[in-house]
């Protein structure tokens, strides 16, 4: 039995991620947006396209509005200067730092330190 790309990155994730984020995936939680923004930026990150594909099928339609407002504030973004200094980077790297600290102690925090680069003394 082979398994599909589709599957290999689903097994991986949830072998990554802590169990808040499971239970997410699981439906044993309610997903909100920032939930959906956060998981959808660190499946981009991990490269994980299958994955995050899945998650915009499966969960954007509940966000249609949101996701509305958030385009027109990335528009505003772009033509405002003092917007622009608005750094998402920081939230992007605080959203990874915490996704690593949540996963299971181990191979998959050694991992996931080398891929984001994070040194051992944080």
């Amino acid at each position: 039995m082979t398994m599909c790309r589709e599957d290999m990155e689903r097994f991986a994730f949830l072998f990554l991620c802590g169990e808040r984020d499971r239970a997410l995936l699981a439906g044993r939680e309610k997903m909100q947006f920032l939930d959906f923004d956060r998981l959808s930026y660190i499946t981009e990150f991990l490269g994980l396209t299958c994955l995050n594909m899945e998650l915009w099928k499966r969960f954007s339609p509940q966000f249609q509005e949101r996701l509305k407002e958030y385009s027109k504030l990335l528009e505003l973004k772009e033509e405002d200067v003092e917007l622009q200094e608005y750094d998402d980077e920081q939230i992007y790297e605080e959203w990874l730092v915490r996704f690593c600290r949540d996963a299971p102690e181990g191979d998959a925090q050694r991992y996931l330190k080398r891929k984001i680069g994070i040194g051992t003394d944080r």
